[in-house]
C-alpha cells in the first residue's frame, strides 16, 4: 500500500509517537528515544521469543508472527517488540538519508518502507521481593505507567523436563488474565522473568503457551551480555495512571486530536522532535510516502485479545 501524505507539522509528531488515527492514514512509527529511567538496572542478558498468535478466532488458518525481546537485570526485566525496534532503525536510517540527500533542504520528500504495524506492548517487571508488573504506554509524546491490578500467576511446578536449545527446562502451569498457560523455565538462568506478564518462576521462562495454542512464545535465542545495553527501568518522566483513565484519554484524543494536543501543550513535543530520526526540523518535511508490506489476509479482525480478562481499574 502506498499513500502520499501532506500534513501540518504537528501531525508528524503524532506519526512519530505511533498514534493510529484517520488523519495519519493508519501509519505506525514509534519513537526510539532513550528515556531517562528511575533506578536504572544494568542488563545481564536478553531473551528473544518467536511469537505466534491467533488474532482472529474465525480465521485460525492465519497465525500472526512477531519477535519479542526480554532484557533482564538481577531484579527487573523489560519486554518489548524486537521486530518494532528493527523497523524503527530501518525508518530512522531512511529518514536520515532523505534529509541528507534532499535537493532542497527546506522541502524534504521522504519515502519510508517497512513491514506492517507491530505490537506496542511494553512491560516492565520488578521484584522487591514480590513481583510487580507495569504496562508502559505512549500517547501524544507522553509516557504513561499502568501498574497491574490483577492477581499474580499462581504457578504449579510439575515434575517434567525438556531441553530447549541446550537449556534443561522444567514445566509449570498457571493462569494469567483469563488464559491458562504452560511455561518451561530454566533454573540455570536464575531470573524470575518471562514474556509479557508471565513471571515468578525460579528461572527464566524460555517457552510459554496457552492451552488453546492461541498465544505462543518459543525461544529464538538467549544472549548473555556484560556491556553495550542501555540500563532498564521505568521512564522517569512518565505519569502513573490506570487502564480506565488511559482508555478515557485515548478516546478523548480520537474525538478531538488537536484539542487534546492543545490541552497537553505544556507537555507535548513541539518544533523539533527526537525519535526515529534523531533531531530534525519537522517543518521542513514536504511529504512522506509510505510503502508498507503485509502478509495479513484481508478481513482479519482482532477479536481475540491476549488478555481475555482485563484490569477493572
Amino acid at each position: 500500500m502506498t499513500r502520499n501524505i501532506h500534513l501540518h507539522p504537528c501531525i508528524y509528531i503524532l506519526l512519530l509517537i505511533g498514534v493510529h488515527t484517520s488523519a495519519t492514514a493508519q501509519i505506525t512509527l514509534r519513537t526510539n528515544t532513550a528515556h531517562t529511567v528511575k533506578n536504572p538496572q544494568p542488563v545481564m542478558g536478553s531473551v528473544l521469543y518467536d511469537f505466534n498468535y491467533v488474532k482472529d478466532t474465525s480465521r485460525r488458518d492465519y497465525i500472526y508472527t512477531e519477535t519479542f525481546e526480554l532484557d533482564y537485570a538481577k531484579t527487573s526485566s523489560y519486554f518489548t517488540s524486537y521486530t518494532a525496534k528493527q523497523n524503527d532503525t530501518l525508518m530512522k536510517n531512511q529518514m536520515a538519508m532523505a534529509f541528507k540527500n534532499a535537493p532542497d533542504p527546506d522541502h524534504v520528500e521522504i519515502t519510508l518502507t517497512g513491514s506492517a504495524a507491530t505490537s506496542t506492548d511494553k512491560f516492565y517487571t520488578e521484584r522487591h521481593p514480590q513481583s510487580r508488573v507495569y504496562a508502559i504506554k505512549m500517547l501524544v509524546g507522553a509516557s504513561f505507567i499502568i501498574p497491574d491490578a490483577g492477581t499474580p500467576t499462581n504457578w504449579k511446578i510439575i515434575d517434567s523436563t525438556k531441553t530447549i536449545q541446550g537449556y534443561v527446562c522444567q514445566k509449570a502451569t498457571g493462569s494469567s488474565y483469563g488464559r491458562h498457560y504452560t511455561a518451561w523455565f530454566c533454573t540455570d538462568l536464575p531470573y524470575r522473568f518471562g514474556p509479557r506478564r508471565l513471571n515468578g518462576l525460579p528461572g527464566l521462562i524460555l517457552e510459554a503457551y496457552d492451552d488453546r495454542m492461541e498465544v505462543v512464545y518459543r525461544l529464538n535465542r538467549v544472549e548473555n551480555l556484560t556491556t553495550g545495553r542501555t540500563p532498564i527501568g521505568l521512564p522517569a518522566d512518565a505519569e502513573m495512571t490506570t487502564n480506565a483513565a488511559f482508555a478515557r484519554a485515548e478516546e478523548a484524543f480520537k474525538r478531538n486530536p488537536q484539542g487534546f494536543i492543545d490541552a497537553r501543550s505544556s507537555r507535548a513535543t513541539t518544533g523539533r522532535a527526537t525519535g526515529i530520526t534523531g533531531s530534525f526540523d519537522v517543518s521542513k518535511i514536504k511529504s512522506i510516502n509510505v510503502k508498507k508490506t503485509s502478509t495479513e489476509p484481508k478481513g482479519i479482525k482482532a477479536n481475540n485479545p491476549i488478555d481475555l480478562v482485563t484490569d477493572s481499574l
